[in-house]
């Protein structure tokens, strides 16, 4: 009887909307992971001229971009084979390609982009004048050089100043979360010769605990965010030697994927105790206004 019923309206051109737009994703993907799979060598995307953009950060990996590859521009159309950025993690010893972003200049009057067919895909929006506020806060040095180089390069032909970057990623990799979520909690478990699967049903902190033991934990978690919020040396020190002993109660844990998640949830537990008595609201305002999943941001 259902069959019969979703083949009438099938006949009747109701199911055809659904159809085209599940049709035009698949596509999509498609289009995405064909471009990106020249990149899949680490080696082959530096000598494509790819640079990197920042450091590596967690649950994520590592930004790079092509200078030669402008952002684009609010009304723009999205082509799913010119992506923004591609982002690697360190996986079993090497560099692996594990998504990709595309990246929009808007005004604070622009909608999101439409990016890719049927709504699934989740933009974030980093405030860039926010930013270089926060960041440049007591370095005079480099408020000067935000005021004179970054913010002219939001100024669009047109007098409209674009100084909001909408972002999405596109992930190459399972992700618990969905292909198209800022995080991916799997990348924690793979990073430790972990199964991605582990991550099913896991919380993010587990996952954020976990990703302290991988490769560099201590330092793609600290460094950045110390440097960003301007945390005095010894403050550094301080989550840096933290960081190491809930590294240490992880490592002997990952027997199994219960025990593996009880204990990156207790190692960020730990961990996040001593962050929040280090870093002040006023560092820690620096940092949200920078980092992916801060409250700064805004979401869809």
């Amino acid at each position: 009887m259902r069959t019969t019923i979703l083949a009438a309206l099938a006949a009747l051109g109701l199911l055809a909307p659904a159809t085209a737009t599940a049709s035009q994703l698949g596509d999509q993907m498609r289009a995405a992971h064909a471009a990106a799979a020249p990149f899949a060598d680490h080696r082959a995307m530096r000598r494509a001229g790819w640079k990197p953009f920042g450091g590596a950060a967690s649950l994520m990996g590592r930004h790079w971009y092509d200078p030669s590859n402008p952002d684009y521009v609010a009304g723009e159309a999205m082509d799913p084979s010119r992506f923004s950025n591609l982002l690697y993690a360190e996986i079993g010893g090497r560099q692996r390609l594990v998504s990709v972003a595309y990246n929009y200049r808007i005004s604070d009057a622009d909608p999101l982009p439409a990016g890719f067919a049927g709504g699934r895909d989740v933009w974030h929006v980093h405030d860039v004048g926010r930013f270089a506020d926060a960041v440049s806060q007591g370095r005079p040095l480099l408020r000067w050089a935000a005021e004179t180089f970054l913010a002219p390069e939001f100024e669009g032909d047109d007098g409209v100043t674009r100084d909001r970057l909408a972002m999405v990623h596109y992930w190459l990799i399972p992700n618990p979360d969905g292909q198209f979520a800022s995080h991916n909690r799997a990348l924690a478990y793979l990073q430790l010769g972990l199964p991605a699967d582990w991550a099913d049903g896991a919380t993010k902190e587990a996952a954020r605990g976990l990703a302290l033991a991988g490769p560099d934990g201590c330092k793609v978690e600290i460094d950045a965010q110390a440097w960003m919020g301007g945390l005095s040396g010894g403050a550094k020190r301080r989550l840096h030697s933290a960081c190491r002993q809930v590294v240490a109660h992880v490592r002997p844990r990952l027997g199994s994927k219960a025990e593996a998640n009880a204990a990156g949830e207790a190692a960020w537990a730990a961990f996040d105790r001593v962050w929040r008595e280090t870093v002040t609201p006023a560092q820690q305002y620096r940092i949200d206004a920078i980092v992916e999943d801060g409250p700064g941001l805004l979401c869809r």
